[in-house]
């Protein structure tokens, strides 16, 4: 049932696919995660007059900071040293620099190293995503436990 592939870059040109639409997935979640902690960091704000002397607004506010910063650097976008001679990244480009791109057809060795490089990223972004969200589970208890504390004074 295994039938050879026509064209031996489609399974490269399929990765590529599968990486860029999961950088993209990867994007959103960190702009949904921003909105969360900030949902999250409102009612610290609104009672931090309330909290122990011992306890400072900065110290409380800490964690949050952190997964804002990891959120951050999720949505930074990255351009690689290698693999940068075919990706031009320049304020001003004109359509001439494009014109060798559109004669060369993309051999294997490219996609591949295209492959490569997303994968850099994704791996990345994805480790970036799952400290500041496990973090950010972290703040919902902290706010939980600070917010029941306000209650009970």
């Amino acid at each position: 049932m295994n039938k050879p592939v026509s064209n031996p870059t489609q399974p490269y040109r399929g990765l590529i696919a599968g990486y860029t639409e999961a950088i993209r997935a990867s994007d959103l979640k960190a702009n949904i995660g921003f909105l969360f902690v900030m949902f999250m960091m409102l009612p610290v704000l609104y009672n931090y007059t309330r909290f122990p002397s011992y306890l400072p607004i900065s110290i409380v506010l800490l964690p949050f900071l952190i997964v804002y910063l990891c959120l951050f650097i999720v949505l930074l976008p990255r351009y690689p040293k290698r693999g940068a001679k075919n990706f031009l990244v320049s304020r001003n480009l004109t359509p001439a620099d494009f014109e060798n791109v559109v004669e060369t057809e993309d051999s294997i060795e490219q996609l591949k190293l295209r492959c490569a490089v997303l994968s850099d990223i994704l791996w990345w972004k994805t480790q970036f995503l799952r400290a500041g969200l496990l973090l950010s589970i972290v703040c919902v208890f902290v706010t939980l436990f600070l917010l029941y504390y306000v209650w009970l004074t």
